[in-house]
């Protein structure tokens, strides 16, 4: 993948990332100054969590692939369930209150904005699932 193509998957994963968590902190700490800020600082701390938990399933997901030959199963079997690990980690760091029901609901949609957000990155890969990449 070419500089200016991986640096925009990543500014896209940050705004994803940082959007989601500005949700999240007005669900979660909606007394808190500089929300907008919070959720910059966070969507980062998302961004890195992506990559430490990519790199560990790099190789799982490229195997799992070259294995089944399957790029849809891999992606939902490999990058779903950590995706589910990395929100609830964030869940943790973020909530000052709520109620459980807006806890997973928060965790759901994180996972959701994460595999969404991969859709550019599977259209400069030509309209396939991108799997075997160390991004989570």
């Amino acid at each position: 993948m070419e500089f200016v193509g991986f640096l925009a998957y990543l500014l896209t994963k940050f705004a994803a990332y940082s959007g989601w968590c500005y949700v999240g902190l007005g669900w979660f700490d909606p007394s808190r100054e500089r929300r907008a800020r919070g959720s910059l600082f966070y969507g980062f701390l998302r961004l890195l969590m992506g990559v430490f938990f990519g790199m560990g399933i790099f190789l799982a997901a490229l195997t799992m692939n070259n294995a089944v030959r399957n790029s849809i199963l891999t992606y939902f079997v490999i990058y779903v369930p950590v995706r589910i690990v990395e929100w609830s980690l964030m869940l943790l760091i973020l909530r000052r209150q709520g109620a459980a029901p807006q806890y997973a609901a928060w965790v759901a949609g994180g996972v959701v904005i994460s595999c969404l957000a991969d859709i550019p990155l599977g259209i400069m890969e030509g309209g396939v699932v991108p799997v075997g990449r160390p991004f989570c």
